[in-house]
């Protein structure tokens, strides 16, 4: 049984204050720090500047990253960086920041643009070393090897994945929530709710990711409600950011599967958040599949059956304030499109439930 995990990870409150410790791992000189217009407003990116620069690494930054990165937004940086000549990436942000970080890091060591290595292991070289710092809590992508970015041209996600695109080292440090608005605490969290939920339920399980998400929804079923209501409560913060790597440990070791198939194919065509995504569509999506998971979803939590992980995972959204499908306003005339890209995607193979592109219309037409 094959595991993968070579990311050095700090899990401990304060490490972003104290990268520079880490440091001496490298022998960067020049590093891209990228983040998103919405981190610029925050504290962050000046603290990790300042870490880098007292480790004698200079740093050129980029903060155009949007929601759902788009290649381009991808090759832009990776020019600014060969140009550079940078030896080093830094990722700050949400999962849209650190996937499209992690392609950086693998570009600026293989020519051409990102299309180009769409797949697995197709990139000859491995990318240059990347350090990853999640500053939310549902994207795991500190810990996986894949690189999920939009393509507006044939209007889809792709993912770009590989054994040499694993961070080099990941910093989990839960206050970096402080900043972190309590829709996107909750959206996120959620993820990485359905992160795990899915890695137990799916065809690739095995033992190793079987603890790791197992541990992952224990956590987030205590206390993401407790961190929704209450941004502050420090111990929360912290269960929910272990929670949020465990299960990017646990799926980045298996895989994921309907939901995210779904969530997927809306997001490259509509640009609505992954987090919110995969927080709508879960509950609908596994009551969808429910005779054919039954079992792994009954065996999730100690004397909590299929029927009643199910009503958790409803309680969780509902009192975390997620919307209705409706809320999000998709246009009916798409619902063909994403259905047939849902059945396309990558993690389909994975679903215990084998889901065509029908199947997938019929849970849109439900909701």
């Amino acid at each position: 049984m094959p595991f993968r995990l070579p990311t050095h990870v700090v899990l401990e409150p304060g490490s972003v204050a104290e990268l520079s410790r880490y440091m001496n791992r490298f022998t960067a000189e020049r590093a891209m720090l990228l983040y998103d217009p919405g981190l610029a407003k925050t504290k962050w990116p000046a603290v990790v500047r300042a870490q880098l620069n007292d480790a004698g690494i200079a740093v050129v930054e980029f903060d155009d990253i949007e929601p759902n990165p788009r290649v381009e937004t991808v090759d832009r940086a990776a020019r600014i960086a060969r140009r550079a000549d940078l030896n080093l990436i830094v990722g700050i942000g949400g999962g849209s920041v650190l996937d499209a970080a992690k392609a950086v890091s693998m570009l600026i060591r293989n020519r051409g643009d990102i299309l180009k290595y769409e797949g697995r292991n197709l990139f000859p070289e491995p990318a240059a070393p990347f350090i990853a710092i999640p500053t939310t809590c549902g994207t795991g992508s500190e810990v996986t090897w894949v690189s999920v970015l939009s393509d507006p041209i044939s209007r889809r996600k792709i993912s770009i994945k590989g054994d040499g695109m694993f961070p080099a080292l990941a910093i989990v440090d839960a206050d970096v929530l402080e900043t972190l608005p309590t829709t996107l605490i909750a959206q996120t969290g959620i993820d990485a709710l359905t992160h795990a939920v899915e890695t137990i339920i799916g065809k690739p399980a095995n033992p190793v990711s079987d603890v790791l998400a197992r541990e992952a929804v224990q956590l987030l079923v205590e206390h993401l409600p407790s961190l929704v209501k209450t941004p502050a409560n420090s111990v929360a913060r912290e269960a929910v950011m272990r929670a949020s790597t465990l299960a990017g440990m646990a799926f980045g070791n298996a895989d994921v599967g309907a939901v995210h198939c779904l969530s997927e194919s809306i997001g490259g065509l509509t640009d609505l958040g992954h987090g919110l995504l995969n927080a709508v569509l879960i509950a609908p999506v596994l009551t969808y599949e429910l005779e054919a998971i039954r079992e792994p979803l009954g065996s999730i939590l100690p004397g909590i059956n299929a029927e009643a992980m199910l009503k958790i995972i409803r309680d969780i959204v509902t009192d975390a304030g997620i919307p209705s499908f409706a809320f999000l306003e998709i246009d009916t005339n798409l619902y063909e499109e994403l259905s047939v890209q849902a059945a396309q995607n990558g993690s389909n193979q994975s679903n215990r439930k084998t889901m065509s592109a029908a199947n997938y219309r019929q849970i849109l037409d439900s909701l």
